[in-house]
């Protein structure tokens, strides 16, 4: 029988996937910028630590956004500066499974991307294996994001 005085909700149990609280997130955001050593993994360029919450020139992006199905670990993230970002979620760039970039479609990218952006050039991932990104995370965007088919 239900107790309506139950202090737990009803006796029924949290479901799994809603009991990340934000601070968990803020963990692994500053975790990620650290991985990364602050430097955009695209672009290369490093920018220094921010003591404010959010970092003001660098995003972490999921490779394989959770929306979709994508979880929240480090090999399903990049540290990203903002055009960067911005170019990665829209599948104008993208990258193979051993982390070479890959520009589809140049001409989509604005002056200021393209002078950042080095077809072929390997991302700068962390120096630590199990910090960098996972390819089949990076398989999903090419595949899903970039529509980027060989």
């Amino acid at each position: 029988m239900i107790d309506e005085n139950d202090p737990d909700g009803f006796g029924e149990r949290p479901l799994a996937g809603f009991t990340h609280s934000i601070d968990s997130h803020l963990a692994f955001y500053r975790f990620a910028l650290t991985a990364y050593n602050y430097r955009c993994a695209i672009s290369g360029l490093r920018f220094p630590p921010d003591a404010q919450i959010l970092h003001e020139q660098l995003s972490v992006v999921p490779i394989h956004p959770r929306e979709l199905g994508g979880s929240l670990e480090i090999g399903n993230a990049l540290v990203l500066e903002a055009s960067m970002a911005d170019a990665f979620a829209r599948g104008l760039i993208a990258a193979t499974d051993d982390w070479q970039v890959i520009v589809p479609r140049p001409e989509a990218l604005a002056e200021e991307q393209r002078q950042h952006v080095v077809a072929g050039r390997v991302l700068f991932v962390p120096a630590e294996p199990m910090f960098r990104p996972v390819a089949k995370n990076l398989q999903f965007h090419r595949l899903t994001i970039a529509r980027y088919h060989r």
